[in-house]
């Protein structure tokens, strides 16, 4: 019994003492009538019969009736618009010298290759060649093709973003 009792004060979102602060009461008083230890105040009771009526006949808020509800959703919208173009040309930036890099490590790498099958006098020292298998994995790691795989990705999802962030925009113009 203590939900029903306390129904309106949970269809409203508010602790006990923001619903006594409503009614005029103290929390303490509250809590007791949720309990059904004890009934309200004629006052507190008084004013909860009032918002409960008013609130059973109150009709939901619609989104024309709030205004600025809609000029903070375009700006929303156009705020993310921008800001999914934003990283797109950075994607679009860096995908090209990424693409460069991975292309001189794996250049790298073939000479590596080419070295190490070389006869002893002109042979690299193994240190050195260890020094730049490490320069390359690095390299790999960072501008690999794992990591280029990752950056188109994001970049199609961003395009795709960006083609959803249109529609919404439109359609929410076209509402008006």
């Amino acid at each position: 019994m203590e939900k029903i009792r306390a129904y309106l004060r949970n269809e409203l979102n508010l602790t006990q003492e923001e619903m006594a602060i409503l009614l005029k009461t103290k929390r303490l008083q509250l809590a007791l009538y949720e309990l059904e230890s004890r009934e309200l105040p004629r006052i507190a009771s008084k004013r909860l019969t009032a918002i409960s009526l008013y609130m059973a006949n109150a009709k939901s808020p619609e989104a024309e009736d709030f205004p600025k509800l809609e000029e903070e959703k375009e700006k929303f919208l156009a705020k993310a618009l921008e800001d999914c173009k934003y990283y797109q040309l950075g994607i679009i930036r860096k995908l090209p010298k990424m693409e460069e890099a991975s292309q001189s490590a794996l250049k790298l790498l073939q000479l590596i290759e080419y070295l190490k099958g070389q006869a002893n006098e002109d042979a690299l020292h193994p240190g050195a060649i260890s020094i730049l298998k490490e320069k390359v994995q690095k390299s790999l790691d960072k501008n690999g093709p794992l990591e280029l795989l990752k950056l188109q990705l994001q970049l199609q999802l961003l395009q795709q973003e960006e083609e959803l962030l249109y529609k919404l925009i439109e359609s929410n113009s076209v509402d008006k």
